[in-house]
């Protein structure tokens, strides 16, 4: 399942992009797993309500994390760290008290405006010809 925190559309929601290596592959997915999880617009545990907000790739590739979304709190241990784990298991530990999955799993909406940081606007203004970028359109000798 971790491969879907390294693929990428271009969305905000998506997981950034990150270039992969073979040696490594592994543990980099391990790495994006943990980061992408760690952002509260992906992963949110709300232990007051007993609640559990999930990106929505979560959902689209249930089977790949999970058998059904009751079982994806648990699923989501083995990607989360520190606090947030730990809150987690304490939910789970009361559900499993109680004999029963309270744990409410939701989704949130996905964005899928672009992630893109430090574009500029296109402005034909911007535009103009010199000797370098006309000598390698047109191919003048030397080029």
């Amino acid at each position: 399942p971790r491969i879907h925190f390294g693929l990428n559309c271009g969305a905000r929601s998506c997981p950034p992009v990150k270039k992969f290596t073979a040696s490594d592959l592994n543990e980099e997915l391990r790495i994006v797993a943990l980061a992408f999880c760690e952002q509260d617009d992906n992963v949110m545990i709300k232990e007051s309500s007993n609640t559990v907000v999930c990106n929505t790739i979560f959902k689209w590739y249930m089977d790949d994390f999970a058998p059904s979304t009751s079982q994806l709190p648990v699923a989501l241990l083995a990607f989360l760290k520190g606090a947030k784990k730990q809150s987690l298991q304490n939910m789970i530990d009361k559900s499993n008290n109680k004999g029963s999955s309270s744990i409410k799993v939701e989704f949130f909406k996905y964005d899928w405006s672009s992630n893109v940081t430090e574009s500029k606007k296109f402005s034909k203004s911007n535009l103009s010809a010199n000797q370098y970028t006309l000598k390698s359109i047109l191919c003048i000798p030397n080029c």
